[in-house]
């Protein structure tokens, strides 16, 4: 059997059935991302047991779905979440240089309908992709230490990892970090930054971050009672 066979449930497309011969038990997990329900199933033997568990988990299924934040799908009009606040999406024709306005607190895309929702993405990954580097950098200068590549992906369980290699850190991030409030961007660049220096998560690691990022508790809350709503931003289901 492949590692990580996924079988979507016939009856409820929203459930996943995940089949991994590493898993060492049933487990649910609900992906923001994707709107779905991920079960964790510990080989294809396993399946009809997974199956049972799940019925007697619809309730909960059901609630964790419902409770998901509504789609913000990237279409003219609509408001999405970026940079902490709700900024109307804006097609003022075919042409132009796509770009954001802070002080009338819209997205502004020229596209032609079956373009526009890509050019957005692409819009605000550009602009996380700035607002991270510069950021990083930041922390890196503090910390005296070197960044090596900078990576941006549309990830659904982490917001940012870092990997030393050749003493240098090199850290990937979410593009929906754009759509956080800014305090929140911050203090995820200084977390990864921070793992230059200590490489888990320890009393010494949660020390050096908060010392370097004041706001790391409201930041952590932030993320905790929002981080779903991120995940929104895009989505059409």
């Amino acid at each position: 059997m492949k590692e990580k066979l996924q079988i979507r449930d016939s009856n409820d497309p929203r459930l996943v059935y995940r089949l991994s011969d590493r898993a060492s038990r049933i487990s649910l997990r609900v992906n923001h991302g994707e709107r779905i329900v991920t079960v964790t199933v510990p080989g294809r033997r396993a399946l009809p047991r997974a199956k049972a568990f799940v019925r007697e988990k619809q309730d909960w299924i059901h609630a964790q779905l419902a409770a998901l934040p509504a789609p913000q799908p990237f279409v003219p009009g609509a408001g999405v979440l970026f940079k902490g606040g709700i900024y109307e999406l804006v097609c003022p024709g075919s042409h132009g240089r796509p770009r954001s306005d802070e002080g009338a607190r819209q997205i502004i895309v020229p596209a032609h309908a079956d373009t526009f929702s890509g050019r957005v993405r692409r819009l605000l990954i550009h602009e996380a992709r700035e607002a991270l580097t510069e950021a990083t950098h930041k922390y890196a200068r503090l910390l005296d230490k070197e960044v090596g590549k900078i990576s941006v992906r549309d990830t659904h369980s982490r917001w940012g990892s870092c990997v030393v290699r050749d003493g240098r850190g090199h850290i990937s991030y979410s593009w929906r970090l754009v759509c956080a409030p800014g305090f929140v961007l911050d203090y995820v660049c200084a977390h990864e930054s921070a793992h230059m220096i200590h490489n888990h998560h320890g009393p010494e690691f949660w020390q050096l971050t908060e010392h370097i990022c004041p706001h790391t508790a409201h930041a952590r809350e932030w993320l905790k009672t929002n981080g779903a709503a991120l995940h929104a931003v895009g989505s059409e289901h």
